[in-house]
């Protein structure tokens, strides 16, 4: 009995989801396909329940999400663009949108997880800056 406690409690935690980090050179986009490899890009999905979707870009990612709405997200991860390979909230970021800093899917598109650091990013590359709804609705126009 206690033996079948002690499995069922492993596959509660194994269950949990959780962010996985990104193998860049080696993970494919579930989006478009094409390999994950600037470090300074990416973006995760998580479902509720654990299943993880790794993209080349936040384009993607936002493109994925808006094409599940009715999958459940545990998480909702981007890159910071001022600290490659590590993933922030997407809730929580500041995104800039410029044609002077090029992302992997063609839409101009960075993360921050300070909006100070976008802000200066912004005086330096120009561009406009948005939250996570507002990006989220730009994308939801052009794609739906």
């Amino acid at each position: 009995m206690k033996r079948l406690i002690w499995l069922s409690c492993l596959f509660i935690i194994a269950c949990k989801p959780q962010v996985s980090d990104i193998n860049y050179h080696q993970d494919e986009c579930v989006f478009c396909r094409m390999k994950i490899s600037d470090p300074n890009f990416g973006a995760e999905l998580v479902t509720s329940k654990g299943k993880v979707y790794k993209f080349d870009s936040a384009e993607c990612m936002f493109r994925q999400f808006l094409n599940d709405q009715q999958v459940e997200y545990a998480y909702v991860m981007v890159t910071d663009y001022t600290n490659p390979h590590t993933l922030i909230e997407a809730q929580k970021a500041t995104f800039l949108v410029s044609e002077n800093l090029p992302s992997p899917m063609g839409g101009n598109l960075s993360s921050y997880e300070s909006r100070d650091t976008a802000s200066k990013m912004q005086q330096e590359k120009a561009g406009k800056l948005y939250d996570f709804e507002e990006i989220l609705s730009v994308y939801k126009h052009q794609f739906q």
